[in-house]
């Protein structure tokens, strides 16, 4: 029955594949400002996160898709807020066990939003020594199948101690084209999760500077100000927050300088 199932969604998504082609968006998107929404439930609605957003001239925000199997449903209104204040809305799914269906599923949640990105968040299942290092090419052969051009990034762990790397398959997600969106989440892990740490990390592990963009950690009541010598002394271009739920309007107002510097 699996078997069967898995078919018929990749039969779904070869149909979905002659729909019309989506407009590009920007070729520097992850050079810029961006956060990820993990449940519009936590929300009143779209309207006040976009205000904010928009006044702190931030670009994108990523949708919380799926976790591996489980679907989460998007509701088109906040699609087409977010888009009317000027941003860009495209999806985050966290990859788990089933690269191959994860993949189709991220393809299928793409074209029934018209989403203009994808973040894939692939963290202790793609590791090589957990038995994962396969599903990184798993999964990007079949996401590239389906989606050749669309923008892409990964979000993983942020950094190993140095002089270690985090035994994952970066080369695969690089040479598909993924930017990578290391977690800098230095409110909860601040002897190795600096931002500096982990772009060094990146460095470490293959990625080139100007692919490699910190996702920093706004959550657990840790003011974003804390982060902004600490995003300019990392020498990265572009950064996003982790996480909108739990952000306020005057954390994206304190990265405005940062914002500026990229924008300028």
């Amino acid at each position: 029955m699996k078997g069967l199932a898995l078919m018929a969604t990749v039969a779904c998504a070869s149909l979905l594949a002659a729909a019309t082609p989506r407009a590009d968006a920007p070729a520097n998107l992850f050079d810029s400002a961006g956060v990820f929404v993990d449940n519009t439930a936590n929300f009143p609605g779209p309207w006040q996160l976009a205000d904010a957003l928009e006044q702190a001239h931030f670009t994108w925000v990523a949708m919380h898709v799926h976790n591996g199997l489980n679907q989460i449903g998007i509701d088109p209104l906040w699609v087409s807020v977010l888009r009317a204040h000027g941003l860009y809305v495209g999806a985050w799914g966290t990859e788990e066990q089933h690269p191959l269906i994860d993949a189709v599923l991220a393809d299928l949640t793409i074209r029934e939003n018209d989403f203009d990105f994808y973040i894939a968040d692939a963290e202790g299942p793609y590791e090589r020594k957990k038995g994962g290092g396969w599903r990184s090419r798993t999964f990007v052969n079949v996401f590239r199948d389906l989606q050749p051009t669309l923008p892409a990034a990964l979000t993983t762990y942020g950094a190993a101690v140095a002089p270690w790397v985090i035994p994952i398959d970066y080369a695969s997600w690089r040479n598909a084209g993924f930017d990578l969106l290391p977690q800098a989440y230095y409110n909860q892990f601040p002897r190795v999760y600096r931002p500096d740490m982990t772009v060094a990390h990146s460095l470490r592990a293959g990625w080139p500077l100007e692919r490699v963009h910190p996702v920093i950690g706004v959550y657990r009541k840790y003011p974003a100000w804390r982060y902004v010598t600490l995003l300019q002394a990392a020498g990265a271009t572009g950064f996003s927050v982790f996480l909108a739920d739990q952000a306020t309007a005057a954390d994206y107002l304190a990265l405005s300088p940062l914002v500026a510097a990229v924008s300028g």
